[in-house]
């Protein structure tokens, strides 16, 4: 690290002015030497390489700080880590070693000392390097608290992830560098109650410092239901804004799953608890009773909107495209799609055919390194899931079959064993799996971008209509035909499902949304240069009008605001006055909506406000529904313990995970993703796929669930996020 004044210390072992090097001082190393202290003596001017702050002293304040030593004139460093901590130890433990055995040597033969003398020096060092260096770094002392700490786990069942905690890791760092001698760790009634009550008074506390920022950017309210073994139901909801999201309350729904006035209730109550006038949406799945519910409360509050969310709408597109119903009345369409279950068929055929019989696996597991596991029916993208696994393994596959002792294979399953070989070595058959991952994956492109809590509400629109333009443009390659005069009855067929969807839904919001970009009137973009066609400016789509008009007719229910937010939108999308500035007009597509609106939007303030509020929206409530395993294993002990100590737990536990996912240390490090499998896995920290919790926005995360060191077979086959839906099953809108 460099220094604006002063120099770096040298790494090798040469004396500084104050007498002591690198090699007997190693702590040098991790600051940046300044000036000489005017006083004399050891002091000097050091800057901390860690935290980046000047301070004043000697080399054992250099130690005092980065060793974390309360009580030595100076303040411990706040970045040095558990796993810095511990290093730092060791370069100052052999150190000190090295200057034992030099001094123990001299001693006997050089020094004119009596031994004597040589044992009160080391004795008065020992003393000294007790005061700095905690006993836990000794190995001896080390060694014994890593087998406690493991008989905790493995006592307790808890699962190996749990190692990578932030909240364990702060919890054993600041036992070690406590000076609270003889602490005893809370008891089981303090846990179960004053402790619980204290950390969920804390964590409110945080939420009302967010709260008021609320009533500028808006939020969210994300709604989600589930259905546990037992048929018991559970609701949470959840607030998202540009803020970050927080967990707002569970409530045990079991018997009125099905029943919408009593969600419709439960919305109500979480909407006057957040603030009805800074609710923007309320985003749930497509369930007919969410549906229901939300539409109920448009006459409490017409200015709140129902949003379906965004990727449920797309999986369940994509799933009558996968699984096409045959009926009378579409007899086309399944005609035109019924190749597709037939290869999902296959798809299931060959990981069964794998999984389920031993000596098959084994041959499997000669060539393959990746699991074929089974895909659960809550997941998204099920199929396309399914055949990208399959396609990833199609070499192990082939080696499989092409195997001399595969040839002699002969048992019970001979004819299964017949069919699986057709279908590995069948070109065509491998032809038509790379055509279905292929033309819906934009279809997933799309599914994965929205899966998101960030503000994305008003890209939702131009990402459909660039999701159709994607497909129509694969479809027509692989049948190659020209687009401007060609048609395609199975492109048609495709794009008709998804619209039909999507059409079931209301769009309102996101059209408004949509017009509210300064992205969508650049010259850029209606010239074509941002997609494959020039597009048409919001104000002149007649569909894109029609739903903006009604949503402001909703939310300004006063003629005068109506009349004052339709005249500053026309300035707004006509490039007039005050948005007629050339920086307001060359910077549309350069720069973030928000930004844009917070340096050119003041002249229209209705509209600015407005802006503000929708361009911090998500459009997704997926997240709502992850990790519902843990909320299954609290609610199942409400037998043994009250219902709001229940809800207690369910708030402080979903509060700190979602408040350690804002951290940086959640993206790298030691505790890099660590609440991704840690509930919803074995002792091991293995995950089983029907219960692996990732997001569709985070592919990355797959090879993160296993140690490098550990079984590297057992990969995750499902990196797309859950399908949750309020009550068991995937309900769909009709």
């Amino acid at each position: 690290m460099g220094t604006p004044s002063g120099k770096n210390i040298s790494m090798t072992g040469s004396s500084d002015q104050d007498g002591s090097t690198v090699n007997d001082a190693p702590l040098w190393r991790h600051v940046v030497k300044l000036d000489k202290s005017p006083g004399g003596g050891g002091n000097r001017s050091f800057r901390c390489n860690f935290c980046n702050i000047v301070y004043n002293g000697s080399y054992s304040r250099v130690k005092a700080h980065l060793l974390k030593v309360k009580g030595q004139g100076i303040r411990i460093c706040p970045k040095v880590d558990y796993e810095s901590l511990k290093s730092l130890h060791k370069e100052h433990a052999s150190s000190d070693q090295k200057k034992l055995v030099s001094t123990s040597t001299s001693s006997i033969y050089e020094s004119p000392l009596p031994i004597s003398s040589h044992f009160m020096q080391v004795k008065k060092r020992k003393t000294e390097d007790e005061e700095i260096s905690p006993t836990i770094f000794d190995s001896a002392g080390r060694d014994e608290l890593d087998k406690k700490a493991a008989k905790l786990f493995y006592s307790s069942a808890l699962p190996f992830n749990l190692a990578r905690s932030p909240y364990w890791r702060d919890f054993v760092a600041s036992v070690a560098n406590s000076n609270c001698k003889g602490y005893s760790p809370p008891s089981y009634d303090q846990l179960r109650f004053n402790l619980l009550k204290d950390e969920k008074t804390r964590i409110e506390r945080m939420l009302d410092k967010v709260k008021s920022s609320w009533d500028q950017t808006g939020v969210s309210i994300l709604c989600d239901g589930w259905t546990d073994r037992n048929q018991g139901s559970l609701v949470n909801f959840m607030a998202v804004s540009s803020n970050g999201q927080f967990f707002l309350k569970a409530v045990d729904a079991s018997g009125k799953g099905e029943d919408s006035k009593f969600l419709s209730q439960l919305l109500a109550e979480v909407i006057n608890q957040v603030g009805p006038s800074r609710v923007v949406q309320i985003i749930t799945d497509n369930a007919s009773v969410c549906k229901a519910a939300s539409l109920s409360l448009e006459a409490m509050y017409p200015h709140v909107f129902w949003t379906p969310c965004v990727v449920h709408t797309l999986n369940l597109g994509l799933k009558n495209i996968c699984n096409p119903e045959y009926s009378i009345g579409n007899t086309k369409r399944y005609e035109v799609l019924k190749w597709i279950p037939d290869i999902e068929s296959d798809l299931e055929n060959i990981r069964d055919f794998i999984v389920s019989n031993e000596y098959s696996s084994s041959f499997y597991n000669k060539y393959g390194q990746l699991r074929l596991l089974k895909v659960p029916e809550t997941r998204f993208a099920t199929t396309i899931v399914l055949a990208k696994r399959v396609k990833e393994v199609k070499d192990a596959l082939m080696k499989l079959v092409y195997d001399i002792d595969w040839e002699i294979y002969s048992t019970s399953d001979k004819e299964k064993a017949q069919i699986f070989s057709t279908r590995i070595k069948d070109d065509s058959w491998w032809g038509k799996v790379d055509y279905l991952i292929e033309f819906t994956e934009p279809i997933v492109n799309m599914m994965v971008i929205a899966d998101t809590n960030e503000a994305i509400l008003h890209r939702v629109w131009e990402m459909w209509g660039l999701m159709l333009e994607q497909i129509q443009s694969i479809i027509f390659r692989n049948e190659k035909k020209d687009t401007l005069v060609d048609n395609s009855d199975f492109c048609n067929t495709v794009q008709s499902v998804l619209v039909e969807r999507w059409d079931k839904n209301d769009t309102a919001l996101l059209c408004l949304a949509y017009s509210l970009n300064p992205k969508y009137y650049s010259h850029a973009w209606l010239k074509g240069e941002w997609g494959t066609r020039q597009c048409l400016a919001p104000h002149q789509d007649p569909e894109i009008a029609d739903k903006r008009i009604l949503c402001f007719r909703r939310l300004y229910d006063n003629p005068y605001l109506l009349r004052q937010i339709q005249n500053e939108y026309g300035k707004f999308a006509t490039g007039s006055a005050p948005f007629d500035q050339m920086e307001a007009l060359q910077l549309r597509d350069d720069i973030d909506p928000i930004s844009w609106w917070a340096n050119f939007g003041s002249g229209t303030p209705l509209l600015q406000s407005l802006a503000l509020r929708l361009l911090s929206q998500p459009a997704s409530s997926s997240c709502c529904g992850r990790n519902w395993k843990t909320y299954s294993m609290i609610y199942d002990i409400k037998s043994k313990s009250a219902s709001a100590r229940s809800e207690d737990l369910v708030y402080v536990h979903s509060n700190l995970r979602l408040m350690s996912h804002r951290t940086e240390d959640y993206t790298k490090g030691p505790t890099k993703f660590w609440d991704i499998v840690g509930e919803d896995s074995d002792l091991e920290g293995q995950p089983e796929l029907d219960l692996a919790n990732l997001s569709l926005d985070d592919p990355v995360l797959e090879p993160m669930m296993f140690d490098e060191e550990e079984d590297n077979g057992m990969e995750m086959l499902n990196p797309i996020g859950t399908s949750g839906s309020f009550v068991a099953g995937d309900e769909e809108t009709d």
